[in-house]
């Protein structure tokens, strides 16, 4: 016969064994795995630039989380002003173990540019590569309303 005890122990190693955790890691308006040729005149890009953000555990407790889109930031602002958006980035996961602590992290290398003096460039260029860049540029957390771009663009927004 099984005993409560028995079903309490296996219902919180159910729980465990299906429970979960959903965090955010990073907001990116371009993404690319693969070389792609940008021609930016060297006036829009600044020198290589790192940016880190860690967490210690100390000995089984959490003293915070690492997060991927406080190191890309630190980088960009590490820049100096002007300085928008990252290319030919590379993410790094590091940890390393100590005594009785432990650090995890995220560290972002990548060549800083400014986006503006891209788009400036382009639009004197082609009158229409403003249409497309605009609105790929613009980002939900700028805070910047972009309904007119999409519109004039084209683009459906399914809800």
């Amino acid at each position: 016969m099984i005993k409560a005890k028995h079903i309490y122990l296996f219902s919180i190693i159910l729980i465990f064994l299906f429970s979960g955790c959903v965090s955010r890691v990073l907001d990116f308006t371009i993404v690319s795995s693969k070389n792609v040729d940008m021609r930016i005149k060297d006036t829009a890009k600044g020198s290589r630039v790192t940016g880190r953000d860690h967490a210690w555990w100390i000995l089984f407790f959490p003293t915070g989380r690492p997060n991927l889109k406080e190191a890309v930031d630190r980088a960009i602002e590490s820049a100096g002003p002007g300085y928008d958006a990252l290319i030919d980035g590379v993410i790094y996961s590091e940890f390393s173990y100590f005594l009785l602590a432990s650090k995890s992290g995220f560290k972002v290398v990548g060549t800083p540019v400014k986006t503006k003096e891209i788009v400036a460039e382009l639009k004197q260029k082609d009158e229409d590569a403003d249409k497309f860049f605009e609105s790929a540029l613009y980002h939900s957390s700028l805070g910047i309303d972009n309904t007119k771009t999409i519109e004039r663009i084209g683009v459906i927004r399914v809800k």
